[in-house]
């Protein structure tokens, strides 16, 4: 039996990475330019875990890490699913 695996990331609630690739709808290069319509254009953590469920993704891990800046409170999440591979 093999698997393959996904890790998203994870920014204020939203999903912005999915194995290294941008996962908002809108174009990562006019996301740098407004980062906070690029969020906003990034499904939730709940409505992408649901969608990723429904396709047989299970998620198996999850991982929170503090960012590494000058008084920041804001942290990193990353959630590792796994599927059958067919």
């Amino acid at each position: 039996m093999t698997f393959e695996y996904r890790i998203a990331m994870l920014q204020q609630g939203k999903v912005t990475y999915v194995n290294g690739q941008w996962a908002g709808r809108m174009p990562l290069q006019m996301a740098v330019s407004n980062s906070a319509k690029g969020l906003e254009s990034c499904d939730d953590e709940s409505t992408w875990l649901q969608n990723a469920g429904a396709e047989g993704w299970e998620l198996v891990s999850v991982t929170v890490t503090p960012v590494q800046a000058p008084g920041s409170q804001e942290t990193l999440t990353r959630l590792y699913l796994k599927r059958r591979r067919s």
